[in-house]
C-alpha cells in the first residue's frame, strides 16, 4: 500500500480536466471521468500512518513494553522478536533514546 496526499491528487485531476481542450462527446466523457475521480477522493477511507517505537525489554522475562501504547507483550516468537505491537500496530524498529 502507498500512502498518497489525496488533496494533491484531487488538485492534479482537476488540473487535467482543465487541460482537455477538445469538444464533443468523447472529450466531455474524459472530462467527466476525471471530475468523477476527483469527487470520489472525498469519499475514500482515510488510513493513518503507522507509529514507530521500540520495545522496552525486561531482562528477567521474555516480555517488553511498547514505547508507544505502554502495553506489556511477550515479544519473542521462538528466537525472533516481534516487529510490531499487537495492540496499537506500531512498527518496532526504533532505538532506545531516539525520538518517535
Amino acid at each position: 500500500m502507498r500512502l498518497i496526499d489525496a488533496d494533491a491528487a484531487k488538485v492534479e485531476l482537476l488540473r487535467m480536466v482543465g487541460d482537455i481542450h477538445g469538444w464533443g462527446e468523447f472529450f466531455d466523457g474524459i472530462r467527466s471521468g476525471y471530475q468523477s475521480a476527483a469527487d470520489r477522493l472525498d469519499t475514500m477511507p482515510v488510513v493513518e500512518e503507522r507509529k514507530r517505537g521500540h520495545w522496552i525489554e525486561h531482562p528477567e522475562h521474555p516480555i517488553g513494553d511498547c514505547s508507544v501504547c505502554g502495553e506489556r507483550v511477550p515479544i519473542y516468537s521462538g528466537s525472533k522478536k516481534y516487529k510490531s505491537c499487537p495492540y496499537c500496530g506500531a512498527i518496532m524498529d526504533g532505538k532506545v533514546g531516539e525520538e518517535e
